[in-house]
């Protein structure tokens, strides 16, 4: 289908967390407590985190041609990150165009980081099956000659 795809992964933990506010209070709010404590967020994150794992090992088993690319790496190194993803597809892009995406790397969809700071919604059941699936994952990028996932991903 594809001949190249850029697989863009980011922290399960992190993102089971942001796709959950996003579906209780849109792209900017945060979900309420009731939310949290809701039969909702179990249901989430077993499924959720099953897409998760499933989606990278889809890529991973499918995929002809990928670049692996981490969303906190991304973060980190926007523009060294972009000009590597830009050479893997072959195309051009300006200078002016990176420094564009630079000058606007916060964009209008991001929460404030206030809400949640010392928040823990997972379980230590919720982290045994998510931990599950991150190793699954690592082995699964070992396997295909990837660098593993990011230490900070490693099960807590």
């Amino acid at each position: 289908m594809f001949d190249s795809a850029i697989l863009l992964i980011r922290n399960p933990y992190k993102s089971l967390m942001a796709e959950f506010n996003r579906k209780y209070a849109g792209h900017l709010g945060y979900a309420t407590d009731r939310n949290w404590k809701s039969k909702e967020w179990p249901d989430f994150v077993n499924s959720y985190a099953s897409w998760w794992a499933s989606h990278v090992l889809e890529w991973l088993k499918y995929g002809k041609r990928l670049l692996v690319v981490h969303y906190e790496e991304l973060k980190q190194s926007l523009i060294p990150k972009l000009k590597e993803m830009v050479e893997f597809l072959n195309v051009t892009v300006t200078e002016d165009r990176l420094l564009c995406v630079e000058n606007n790397r916060d964009g209008n969809f991001k929460r404030s980081g206030a809400k949640q700071k010392n928040f823990e919604p997972f379980t230590q059941e919720m982290k045994d099956l998510i931990n599950k699936y991150i190793l699954t994952v690592d082995e699964a990028l070992r396997g295909r000659n990837f660098s593993g996932l990011p230490r900070e991903y490693v099960p807590r």
